[in-house]
């Protein structure tokens, strides 16, 4: 159980992290809910969405599904994976 509630936290660190590296090169956000909760701000927006995303994590500890925590932390691998696929893209076009 530890060790996936550690990933859950890293993963989404990470997911912050290269969103807002991605962002910053010129990305644009693709989660239409994430999307729209920038409206109010970049940085605000990405905290509301990880305390959704926290709450649900939580939630899945508070009530022993770890399996949800675990499909919570599939899905973010490949989301910060995706991120990191934008941002290698972004950097080779400014290479050009």
């Amino acid at each position: 159980m530890k060790t996936i509630l550690v990933a859950f936290i890293l993963l989404q660190l990470a997911d912050v992290g290269t969103t807002i590296l991605a962002l910053n090169l010129g990305g644009a956000e693709m989660n239409p809910l994430v999307a729209r909760l920038m409206g109010v701000g970049v940085y605000s927006g990405l905290a509301i969405a990880k305390l959704i995303v926290f709450a649900l994590g939580g939630l899945a500890v508070f009530t022993g599904r770890y399996g949800g925590l675990r499909k919570i932390n599939i899905a973010f691998s490949a989301i910060v994976l995706w991120n990191l696929t934008i941002i290698g893209r972004l950097v080779a076009a400014q290479l050009v």
